[in-house]
């Protein structure tokens, strides 16, 4: 009997990483995916990481990897950052020459940068993709050692040599665009939706700043909220002040699974949140109106660019972190309510020329090289 081919998945953007991995399990292919990633959600916290509980669930080898985070700048945690870096070269060389792997899939991060850089010295071929619109440095280096550079916007082309570089779009979840039920009873014609969301992991210093907006939002709407575990315990202090009726306006969770989130991006009315790549795209590929508040330190400012795509397209407005008080947020909410119909007739347009695929041709390009192997 054969032995399965062995893929290495590994990067800082877990949600195209799953994307991709469904694609490849529809193709049934006779491939092993093994999952390389942080062991730690944060540095100096002791839960497990995010992508390893996924992993978990989806019956997916994890390998865990101490790699030091990549820094244009120093600061007071870049010698401990950097002290891990030769620590997660030597794990990853090891994994490369235990596992011999055929291909690695990766999706930026410093977490990738110690394997892509083993998988060269194995001769093992590496396809990387990149999310936003402009390149960060992890990826910059990746693209060095890789064979090709998937890119979500024809905007990153140049940032490529050209022989490597193609457009994919960004590998999303199928649940996105399938009809699936309400997970919670919700009156969204009397009462339209907002989501905020910080990502997969929540966002501390945003939910800060929009806490106090809940009382005042939950009188005319039905605010649905992912708070990332952090936050999740000072959201239902909120939910608690509420009368009986406006709790059930306040629908909060850490996490929301990808039906779930499914299920509110296809019935929003409005998106608050940061401009990661997923997020972003996201909302555009479902024609939906946004509020954004870019994570500022993001290397390279690369939050603000995505978020910038949009506002340039006339479906979202942007506010940096440190304009963000409540009271303006409030207002640009209530700006962007008042001219709905205008926002959202530019998101439908938009929503028309995303491309939706790009899990298949991500997948396309992974299997030409394990073919090429």
């Amino acid at each position: 009997m054969n032995t399965p081919k062995k893929i290495f998945v590994t990067g800082g953007h877990l949600t195209p990483a799953i994307a991709v991995i469904d694609e490849i399990r529809r193709r049934n292919v006779p491939w092993e995916i093994v999952f390389i990633g942080r062991k730690r959600a944060m540095e100096g916290v002791s839960d497990r990481s995010h992508e390893e509980d996924v992993m978990a669930s989806y019956g997916i080898r994890f390998l865990p990897l101490t790699a030091g985070r990549l820094q244009r700048t120093f600061t007071a945690h870049s010698i401990k950052s950097f002290c891990k870096v030769p620590v997660g070269c030597i794990q990853a060389w090891y994994y490369c020459w235990k596992e011999k792997p055929v291909c690695i899939l990766s999706f930026g991060g410093y977490v990738a940068v110690p394997i892509v850089i083993s998988a060269a010295f194995f001769h093992i071929p590496v396809i990387t993709h990149e999310q936003t619109t402009v390149s960060g440095l992890a990826n910059t280096i990746i693209a060095y050692f890789a064979k090709k550079v998937c890119v979500t916007f024809e905007e990153t082309l140049g940032a490529f040599p050209k022989n490597k570089v193609v457009v994919t779009g960004l590998p999303v979840r199928k649940e996105l665009f399938e009809s699936v039920q309400p997970p919670f009873p919700v009156d969204e014609k009397k009462y339209p939706i907002i989501y905020i969301t910080g990502g997969s992991t929540g966002s501390v210093s945003l939910n800060d700043v929009l806490f106090p907006l809940v009382p005042r939002l939950i009188k005319h709407c039905t605010v649905i909220h992912q708070t990332g575990g952090l936050s999740a315990g000072r959201a239902f202090q909120v939910k608690r002040m509420l009368s009986s009726a406006e709790q059930v306006r306040y629908i909060v969770h850490d996490y929301f699974g990808a039906q779930d989130v499914a299920w509110i991006l296809q019935h929003a009315t409005l998106v608050i949140g940061r401009s990661g790549a997923n997020t972003v795209m996201e909302i555009a590929m479902l024609g939906k109106m946004a509020l954004f508040v870019p994570l500022p330190w993001a290397g390279s400012g690369e939050q603000m660019q995505n978020a910038q795509w949009l506002v340039k397209m006339g479906s979202a407005q942007v506010l940096p972190q440190k304009e963000a008080s409540p009271e303006k947020i409030l207002h640009n909410i209530e700006q962007m309510i008042a001219k709905k119909h205008i926002y959202i007739e530019h998101a439908k347009k938009i929503s028309r020329l995303v491309p939706r695929d790009g899990d298949k041709r991500v997948a396309d390009e992974l299997m030409l090289a394990v073919n090429r192997k």
